[in-house]
């Protein structure tokens, strides 16, 4: 079972495609381990960059080892339609609007909670 969330922040002192490009970073890194397990306990839990455009992000599960085990688990959380989505608004003056959106999985349930989400944005801070 897939587990939804959504969150708004704001990020002050950048436009949006700063802003994206700084998170983007931080983002990509975060969730290809996206637990504090090692490579064997992020093996099948751990998320690509699918799409993009100036405004926004939206990652989807990765398939790490093209084996029938990995091939499996992949295809379940596809099915699941797990992902993330990021988009950035511009919100008055030098402010973005950050809305953060998606399903994961209760492997990767962390990804889902807004601290996870803060620490992003604090890391990615200028």
């Amino acid at each position: 079972m897939a587990n939804a969330f959504s969150y708004e922040f704001t990020i002050s002192g950048s436009t949006p495609q700063e802003a994206r490009d700084r998170v983007q970073r931080v983002l990509g890194e975060r969730l290809r381990r996206p637990t504090s397990g090692g490579v064997q306990g992020n093996l099948h839990r751990a998320m690509r960059l699918s799409k993009q455009t100036p405004t926004s992000l939206v990652y989807k599960p990765k398939l790490q080892v093209p084996l029938p085990v990995s091939i499996t688990v992949w295809v379940g959380r596809e099915l699941r339609r797990e992902n993330v989505n990021v988009t950035f608004t511009a919100n008055g003056a030098d402010e973005t609007r950050v809305t953060v959106s998606g399903k994961v999985g209760e492997a990767t349930q962390a990804v889902a909670g807004r601290d996870f989400w803060e620490g992003v944005l604090a890391a990615s801070a200028p």
